[in-house]
């Protein structure tokens, strides 16, 4: 018996290079400069809004760098889809406004809280609940919506510093019509930003800052007001909503996908990002957008992208320090303008499968409930657009008694 575990699990983890081709290496490439241009700036910003030190900064920074990046591409290689772990940015964004009046040992028992639930949930084959009481259509519809809300946003701040934004937009469109290849965009107009930024205010520096990531002792604290209000949503943003998403884009491209398998993962991934002073982590979103879609090549080869992207992840992980340091020294207009471009074509991706469906007047709810940048009772507008969007299609439907009989009957096995 043991033999044929040992060949079973062999069997999972063999790995061909080739296997990998110009599309899933192109989608792997985009995935990091995901990461790079749409998460780390925003990761960065909201640590330093909640004044964390150097030490608790570099902390954070490495852990969850750590995690997405060994998390990802052990979940990639046993599973064969194309599945990531790493932040939720509507969590972050959350956290930046709601936060601020916690300290760090509470964010950390609270985000502690938040992983112990998910591994709770999925252990007793719970989690893929969510993903059925929700439409996957309204699903992919709150992603789309949340998608264009930092998009808006970053537009405005590009408007209002045009002399940092312009070149960087001048590069990606020149680029784009002269090889219709966004990737290549994306880098041109990161290099020919960069350049202006240098012109403009002199080259960033990382200070000296050099060097490996600093541990300090961490504490813990579980306090009660922090886990429910920062606790919960976290939760319900994570696993209701951020979760939901990524499944319903996997299952939408034919895959299996697994929500209980994936949801104990996340979970698990976020209890270390805790021990070590990080943020709750889910199923990648955007970053399963790009490499689950038909642009990422053959369907079974496309986890090679989640592979790719994730090896530079774990070398970064190891240059918090100067990474931190670097992108506080530059103009925020900068990354941001970068990762919305970046996510330009995922978002195009989302709205066709928004669109293609029974439930588009639902999805189309959700869509701009989950654009509009305010909070309701605490929370933010993606849960409400979860909640508008499903309630849409089951009204509309006129079945609403068979709608939540189907609910109420979801098996709760993987």
């Amino acid at each position: 018996m043991t033999t044929t575990a040992s060949l079973t699990l062999a069997s999972h983890v063999r790995l061909s290079v080739r296997q990998i081709n110009r599309s899933n290496l192109s989608a792997g490439v985009s995935v990091l400069l995901l990461y790079l241009f749409a998460g780390l700036p925003i990761q960065i910003g909201v640590m330093t809004q909640l004044g964390l030190s150097s030490g608790e900064s570099s902390s954070w920074f490495f852990v969850t760098w750590m995690t997405t990046g060994l998390f990802s591409f052990a979940l990639a290689l046993f599973t064969r889809q194309p599945v990531s772990i790493n932040l939720s940015i509507p969590a972050l964004i959350f956290m930046a406004g709601a936060a601020g009046g916690y300290s760090l040992p509470q964010i950390i028992g609270a985000n502690l809280m938040v992983g112990v639930v998910a591994i709770a949930l999925s252990t007793f084959r719970i989690a893929d609940v969510f993903a059925r009481l929700v439409p996957s259509q309204v699903a992919i519809g709150v992603f789309a919506g949340s998608m264009l809300l930092f998009m808006l946003k970053t537009s405005q701040m590009a408007v209002a510093d045009l002399a940092i934004a312009g070149p960087i937009i001048a590069g990606f469109i020149l680029t784009l019509a002269a090889t219709r290849n966004q990737l290549l965009s994306v880098g041109v107009a990161a290099v020919v930003g960069l350049l202006g930024v240098v012109v403009t205010d002199g080259v960033p520096g990382a200070g000296a800052s050099a060097g490996l990531p600093r541990f300090f002792p961490l504490t813990i604290e579980l306090d009660p007001s922090a886990m429910i209000a920062l606790g919960v949503p976290l939760l319900i943003l994570v696993v209701g909503v951020g979760n939901t998403q990524s499944l319903a884009v996997l299952r939408s491209e034919g895959y299996a996908a697994k929500g209980n398998l994936f949801g104990l993962v996340a979970g698990a991934a976020t209890v270390v990002n805790a021990l070590g002073g990080g943020h709750a982590d889910g199923i990648g979103g955007t970053t399963t957008v790009v490499s689950a879609g038909s642009n990422a090549g053959p369907s079974a080869y496309r986890y090679w992208a989640i592979l790719i992207s994730s090896v530079p992840v774990v070398v970064i992980a190891f240059a918090a320090s100067p990474i931190i340091a670097f992108v506080q020294e530059l103009p925020v207009t900068y990354p941001l303008t970068v990762g919305a471009l970046a996510l330009a074509m995922p978002f195009k991706q989302v709205m066709v499968k928004t669109l293609a469906g029974d439930n588009r007047t639902g999805a189309l709810v959700a869509v701009l409930v989950a654009a509009i940048p305010l909070q309701l009772v605490g929370m933010p507008m993606a849960f409400w657009a979860l909640v508008a969007g499903t309630a849409v299609v089951v009204l509309g439907s006129g079945q609403t008694r068979r709608y939540w009989r189907r609910t109420q009957s979801v098996s709760f096995r993987t």
